[in-house]
């Protein structure tokens, strides 16, 4: 189930964003939980658990710009959408990597369109088991920064720790969401989302804090997929 946020400081704009949201979830097959917020403030309490976001770039206090800036440190994953009546201040919003853009009055095709692609970029929600301390956790497949062949197991590397399963890398690749995840070679599968592109070079790429290796046999056939998913995905 998805999980949409609407921002905005006043209650009919709210209502009215609210019941066109619904109505395309509907339309779209897809299951939902809309949280409304009142102000910048009060949505910066509870950020963290949405996947996308409706945020109105003029509000008394944080409007959406500053509001935007501080998703970027506290949820990369929330896909923010500006919604506007002044189209002169969507290049403001173009500082905070906003994903779309609605504008007032709303209409329930663009409504549903912005629905549309951010679901497209919905990759990597399966989830996958593995364990720490023999202890097993199912993690989304999303969360994984990269994996690694250890002797006859694969670690998970996440930004919260390493997990561990005993299988193979080519095991992996069958199971792995292959929009997101590319086996850069023998030893590593790497998640695209991770990916330091700014800091390729020489055929290294760099994942949180580890440098890894494309192969040059790989390396082609890499930049494609990276940017089949830059392009689709991000």
């Amino acid at each position: 189930m998805i999980k949409i946020g609407i921002c905005d400081d006043e209650k009919i704009v709210l209502s009215v964003l609210g019941t066109l949201v619904k109505q395309s979830l509907e339309e779209l097959e897809e299951g939902g939980k809309i949280i409304n917020f009142h102000s910048g403030e009060e949505l910066l309490e509870e950020v963290e658990k949405l996947d996308v976001l409706f945020l109105d770039i003029e509000m008394p206090g944080l409007d959406g710009i500053e509001v935007g800036s501080q998703i970027q440190k506290r949820n990369l994953d929330c896909k923010v959408i500006m919604a506007t009546s002044r189209q002169d201040r969507f290049k403001e919003a173009f500082k905070i990597n906003a994903f779309r853009f609605i504008t007032k009055p709303f209409q329930k095709s663009e409504v549903k369109e912005s629905l549309e692609d951010v679901l497209k970029t919905r990759v990597g929600m399966e989830k996958i088991e593995v364990y720490r301390e023999r202890v097993p956790y199912k993690l989304y497949q999303k969360d994984i920064m990269y994996m690694e062949a250890v002797d006859s197991s694969v670690e998970f590397v996440l930004r919260d720790g390493v997990f561990r399963k005993e299988t193979s890398l080519k095991q992996l690749e069958k199971e792995l969401d292959d929009r997101l995840f590319f086996r850069v070679n023998k030893q590593y599968i790497v998640n695209m989302k991770y990916i330091d592109i700014h800091t390729y070079k020489d055929g290294i790429i760099q994942v949180g804090a580890a440098k890894i290796r494309v192969s040059v046999r790989k390396k082609k056939e890499f930049e494609k997929a990276y940017t089949v998913y830059d392009i689709n995905y991000r």
